[in-house]
């Protein structure tokens, strides 16, 4: 099966892992993803284009209008065609919401493919249509009436996908998956040592804006003053400086260490370090958490999770963690105080965690479960209309 993919998620190569997993499925299996000439990431600056390391799976850098704005960006380099004519693939796969342009760019491209490959999409769940404006209704509208089937990141995206009237399967993936690592317990006493962590190391990892609720974990931690513990916080946002100064007012400023500037590589060595890792995000009226990656990550380096009931994080986690009402400050401390006190269920956790991961969530499998829906995808008649 060849697939085209359409998607800005797969410039870096540790996204692309997915890809080299489903090109090593069969020797028949083979990817040509189309991205664009960098993209600009609110959070992480500017990202270039990396080339794969897998024979089967191609690269085309296409340049593009709008970087960095998933709706509106869209390719317009002629050779995008080109290439995708020669490639002749089996199905397209866009990568972005049905109301962006680039799902419309990529349903173009399957009608006029030799042999009108079935177009599909991904999708995490944006805003309900009434809080969109008309030509991206109009958008998503065809998109549907395009795709024969759909991929969702979420509960959310799904239902949402269903209230739209989509009538057409709808499988429910994670978009990447994630690497085991070896021995994340040689990363982490190296990490330690530089870093100078001691005691129970509690971490988060992401933005640090309010509704990731790193201020509510802050607050329960502070409460937990006289155990020993580290809160080891990465990522760089606004309420950095708020951070520093509500543990400085606590008079536990060397209880935190802030760690801003941390690529892909350098994360995943960080929740190596890692004794308990948090997600305390809570929703908003137009945001929750749409799946929460980190989540796996720490758990594939074997640290134990905590998270809120926010979005997808409960089913992210599963029984191989524990969950906790969102902004309830107490309850969050009390189940800190609990697995900082208790190296037992911290492993019971750990290892439970990274079972999950080895079941539901590495590379591997989630090549496995896209490529059968892929193929179903491709089995399911075409319909009788112009798309």
């Amino acid at each position: 099966m060849r697939v085209l993919v359409l998607s800005h998620t797969y410039l870096r190569r540790f996204n692309q892992r997915k890809w080299e997993a489903f090109a090593d499925l069969t020797p028949s299996h083979a990817v040509l993803l189309v991205v664009p000439n960098g993209w600009l990431d609110p959070h992480f600056g500017r990202v270039n284009p990396e080339p794969p390391a897998h024979p089967r799976v191609r690269l085309v850098v296409a340049r593009a209008l709008f970087r960095g704005h998933g709706t509106l960006s869209f390719h317009v380099d002629p050779r995008l065609a080109l290439a995708a004519w020669r490639f002749r693939p089996d199905v397209v796969l866009v990568e972005q919401e049905p109301h962006s342009l680039l799902a419309l760019q990529g349903r173009w491209l399957a009608r006029r493919l030799p042999g009108c490959p079935p177009f599909t999409f991904f999708t995490w769940g944006s805003p309900p249509n009434r809080r969109r404006a008309l030509p991206l209704r109009i958008l998503e509208r065809g998109a549907l009436h395009a795709a024969r089937a759909a991929f969702a990141g979420n509960r959310t995206a799904r239902d949402r996908l269903r209230a739209s009237g989509f009538v057409h399967p709808i499988h429910r993936i994670p978009q990447v998956g994630v690497d085991l690592p070896d021995r994340p317990d040689r990363t982490r006493g190296r990490v330690r040592r530089e870093l100078g962590l001691s005691g129970v190391v509690v971490g988060f990892a992401g933005r640090l804006i309010p509704e990731k609720g790193v201020l509510d974990l802050a607050e329960a931690l502070v409460g937990l003053g006289r155990l020993d513990w580290t809160f080891l916080a990465v990522g760089r946002g606004p309420l950095g400086d708020e951070l520093e100064m509500r543990f400085a007012f606590a008079g536990l400023s060397r209880r935190l260490k802030l760690v801003a500037d941390a690529d892909h590589h350098r994360v995943r060595a960080l929740l190596a370090a890692l004794d308990v890792l948090v997600l305390p995000s809570y929703a908003t009226a137009d945001w929750a958490e749409q799946f929460g990656h980190v989540l796996i990550e720490a758990m594939a380096a074997g640290c134990p999770v905590v998270g809120t009931n926010s979005g997808e994080i409960p089913a992210v986690i599963g029984d191989a963690g524990i969950v906790v009402p969102e902004r309830d400050v107490g309850r969050l401390r009390a189940t800190l105080h609990s697995l900082i006190a208790c190296a037992d269920l911290r492993a019971r956790l750990a290892a439970r965690g990274r079972m999950r991961v080895e079941r539901r969530f590495t590379h591997s499998v989630v090549a496995e479960r896209l490529a059968e829906c892929l193929a179903q995808v491709r089995r399911r008649p075409a319909r009788n209309h112009a798309g």
